[in-house]
Order: C-alpha cells, then sequence, then structure tokens
C-alpha cells in the first residue's frame, strides 16, 4: 500500500482499521450483553454470541504471541472451548462468565493495539510463517485479524439485526 499523498503514514492507517473493526463488533458485544443476547445464534447451527466473543478474545490475545514473542498463548487453556473447531455448546455453563470473556477481550485488545501502535515499518514487514493461511508478514496478519474480526461482526450483525426486529430495543 502506497503512503504517497496519504493524509497519515502506514501505521496510523492501520491503526484506524483496527479502531474502525473493534469499534463495530465492541458496540455489538455491548447490545449483546445488555440483552442478555448471549446464547442467541445467528443462524441455526451458527455460533451463538458468548461463543463469538470467546473465540475473539482467544485469537486476538493470541496475536500478542506473535506480535511480542511471547513463549505461549496468553489464553491457551480456552483452546478447547474457543479454538478452531471447537463445539459451539448451548449449555453457557460450559463456558467462562461472560462478563470474564469481555473483559478479557477488551484487554486483550488493548494490549494489541498497544503493541501495534509502537511498531516500526521494520516490524510491520517482519516475515511470519503462517502457510494454513499463506501469511508472509506482521502487517498481513493485522489484517487478517482484522478480517476475521469482521467476519463475525456480521455474525453479530444479524444477532443484533434479528432482535431489533422482533421488538427488541
Amino acid at each position: 500500500m502506497s503512503n504517497t499523498n496519504a493524509p497519515y503514514g502506514r501505521l496510523e492507517r492501520i491503526l484506524a482499521r483496527v479502531d474502525f473493526s473493534w469499534g463495530v463488533s465492541g458496540s455489538q458485544f455491548e447490545y449483546i450483553a445488555a440483552h442478555g443476547l448471549w446464547s442467541t445464534r445467528f443462524r441455526p447451527g451458527g455460533p451463538h454470541g458468548l461463543w463469538i466473543a470467546g473465540h475473539l478474545a482467544f485469537y486476538e490475545r493470541g496475536g500478542l504471541k506473535l506480535y511480542r514473542g511471547l513463549e505461549s498463548h496468553p489464553l491457551g487453556h480456552w483452546q478447547d472451548v474457543f479454538g478452531n473447531g471447537s463445539p459451539c455448546l448451548d449449555d453457557l455453563a460450559s463456558y467462562p462468565e461472560p462478563g470474564q470473556i469481555l473483559d478479557e477481550l477488551k484487554q486483550g485488545r488493548a494490549a494489541v493495539r498497544e503493541t501495534i501502535a509502537a511498531f516500526t515499518a521494520a516490524d510491520l514487514d517482519r516475515p511470519v510463517a503462517n502457510e494454513r493461511l499463506a501469511i508472509r508478514d506482521v502487517q498481513s496478519q493485522i489484517e487478517f485479524m482484522m478480517w476475521h474480526d469482521s467476519h463475525h461482526a456480521a455474525q453479530l450483525g444479524a444477532i443484533v439485526n434479528t432482535h431489533k426486529g422482533s421488538g427488541g430495543a
């Protein structure tokens, strides 16, 4: 992406996308929490709001392992309940409390954003080995993280819009 004639630089554009994407999903989680929609699925067989929140917290916090060079995933103990391929269970008691999940999501996002904000161009260009997703550098990993959030924000939007359409405030 060229910075020629850009009103702000490369890192600022990345952070603007991060802030926008997380702002959208964050407001959807606030609505879901305020209306107790944690067990609502965006479609039959799809994940519910609580699983989506935990899944995003798990993967975004996992970004810290890559971005900061940590030895282990900070939420690695959530792999079986929120990792890819984990079942989305109807029994919400099978999961951590919604407040804990939201706290982990917010704290993780703050830590990831702080880390990204300190990156140099060399940090953004640092190679990443992710053959499954064909990601080759840190900036591409950040961009994938934003795509991933937007993908699930669309699901959250369906939950929110269905509730509003059925007379929910």
